[in-house]
């Protein structure tokens, strides 16, 4: 979207004051590639994306969150650091490098485009260069709907990579390792197109609204994983 429709879009739509706090954040992120010779910005087409998947068809074009906000948010929530990070649908891999720098114990992308994933690995080893004391981070190749977790993951991320068909069938790829190694685990969502989507399937028994730097983000907590049985009946 050409940068003056965007604008007319998100003064009618998100209002003055908001747009105000995105296009600040946004200036940021430029800061924040300068800032550690990173290149997280540029936007990549579905088009465009290198993947065997079938799920390409379910995908949603590369944009990479605000680092700002998302910053601001992992400060308030103080989520547990003794599990992994995993961004599902990592892109450029911005926020696997918010979340080394914060603390947890390991980072994880996944993602199922082939150079989205080395351009993450690239943005990995420039961060780490100056941030040594930083989280290992891997990126792995995969899709969604079709990983298996380790087990120790307990923060779960993602910025509407793809849409509710496969964010569905990742919900029970969760469940599943969930059951196999029991654990509190939280899910944030930026921007939760498909928020409906988390509530119907209906392991979150908690979620929260934050709306920070003009991101929106949710929430999930208190998850509980459903008995296979009872996931089947559903089907």
């Amino acid at each position: 979207m050409h940068p003056a429709n965007w604008l007319v879009h998100s003064l009618q739509e998100k209002g003055l004051l908001r747009t105000l706090k995105i296009v600040y954040n946004v200036v940021a992120d430029f800061g924040f590639d300068w800032k550690h010779g990173t290149e997280t910005t540029r936007w990549v087409k579905v088009d465009s994306f290198e993947t065997p998947s079938d799920n390409k068809a379910h995908a949603v074009h590369y944009q990479a969150s605000r680092a700002r906000p998302l910053l601001q948010l992992l400060q308030r929530l103080q989520l547990p650091k003794n599990g992994a990070f995993v961004d599902l649908g990592c892109g450029k891999g911005r926020v696997l490098l918010l979340a080394s720098d914060h603390g947890f114990k390991r980072v994880v992308g996944v993602d199922f485009c082939t150079q989205l994933c080395r351009q993450a690995r690239k943005n990995a080893t420039l961060f780490q260069r100056k941030h040594p004391g930083a989280a290992a981070i891997e990126v792995v190749e995969s899709d969604a709907a079709e990983h298996e977790f380790s087990g120790d993951e307990t923060v779960f991320f993602l910025y509407n990579p793809f849409n509710e068909v496969v964010l569905a069938r990742t919900l029970k790829n969760i469940a599943q390792s969930v059951r196999e190694n029991p654990r509190a685990i939280w899910l944030i969502y930026n921007t939760p197109l498909h928020h409906a989507t988390i509530l119907q399937d209906g392991q979150f028994g908690c979620h929260e609204h934050f709306e920070i730097g003009g991101t929106e983000f949710r929430v999930y907590s208190d998850f509980v994983a459903a008995p296979v049985e009872a996931a089947e009946k559903v089907i």
